[in-house]
């Protein structure tokens, strides 16, 4: 009798947890994580909330997390409009932001973000096997780092290979401007015309590593940042050379610039996570 009343008790939890929209400020460190950097700045700044629309039927929903932009050194986690109402599940992340963090900071508190979704969207009716990342821009660059370099989530124990697939939207895939500029002055913000490097910050620097399914999304050539299209052309090229993977893909909008990238993009994220 007592195990079928602890039983119950839990059933109502989950449930309960479950018909919530959503749920708000959950902290991605546990009190005991090592954490790089100023750990009183991470326990401010690293929290996602969980977002599960009433349109959700499945217990074992897909999942996406989502990473705002901001150039690493700005913005706030949100709900992209596209994704509300949907068949899945999103996942909003705040990570740390430079000067008052490096920027390698945000990569890791991106991949511990993710493992804490592995470990805990089970019980928000969310799949551990269908987790996606995506962000857009910054958020874009971040999903990608967590996607093609294995030693993030590893230090967590995780594997990027446990992702379903990744979905960075406009992302750089040289190593991104403010970590070329942090390494020039870490006392201030930098600009995106920083020179090219591509070194172990980049994603183009993992082409040969294993990766999960990965979807490339970008604006016009004509429109977007210099070089941002054709440098994802070029990691897309590479992966699908290098080795072989059941889904690399790249979409390039046709008419939309870096910001305005972000609503047919969005859209394609929705399309596919709806299928799932």
């Amino acid at each position: 009798m007592k195990r079928f009343f602890i039983f119950a008790i839990a059933c109502f939890i989950t449930l309960t947890a479950c018909a919530e929209e959503m749920t708000r400020d959950l902290a991605y460190y546990g009190p005991e994580a090592e954490i790089t950097g100023d750990a009183e700045y991470a326990r401010e700044r690293c929290k996602l909330d969980v977002y599960r629309p009433e349109t959700v039927e499945s217990q074992n929903a897909p999942v996406v997390v989502w990473f705002h932009g901001g150039g690493l050194s700005g913005g706030n986690r949100h709900v992209p409009g596209q994704f509300k109402d949907q068949k899945f599940l999103v996942v909003p992340v705040n990570y740390r932001l430079y000067p008052k963090a490096h920027c390698q900071d945000a990569i890791f508190d991106a991949a511990a973000s993710v493992a804490w979704v592995f470990d805990h969207i089970a019980e928000y009716g969310g799949d551990p096997k269908k987790v996606y990342v995506s962000g857009h821009s910054a958020g874009g660059y971040l999903s990608a780092m967590v996607a093609l370099d294995p030693r993030y989530l590893a230090r967590f124990g995780k594997s990027n290979m446990d992702l379903a697939g990744a979905f960075p939207v406009s992302g750089q895939m040289t190593t991104h401007f403010q970590v070329v500029g942090e390494r020039e002055d870490p006392t201030k913000t930098h600009g995106a015309n920083n020179p090219l490097q591509i070194d172990e910050m980049a994603p183009l620097h993992y082409t040969t590593a294993v990766c999960p399914n990965i979807h490339f999304l970008v604006g016009d050539p004509e429109l977007e940042w210099k070089g941002r299209v054709e440098e994802n052309y070029l990691i897309a090229a590479m992966l699908r050379t290098v080795k072989d993977h059941n889904e690399v893909e790249i979409q390039s909008y046709k008419g939309t610039n870096h910001g305005t990238v972000a609503t047919p993009a969005c859209e394609y994220v929705r399309d596919y996570l709806n299928q799932k």
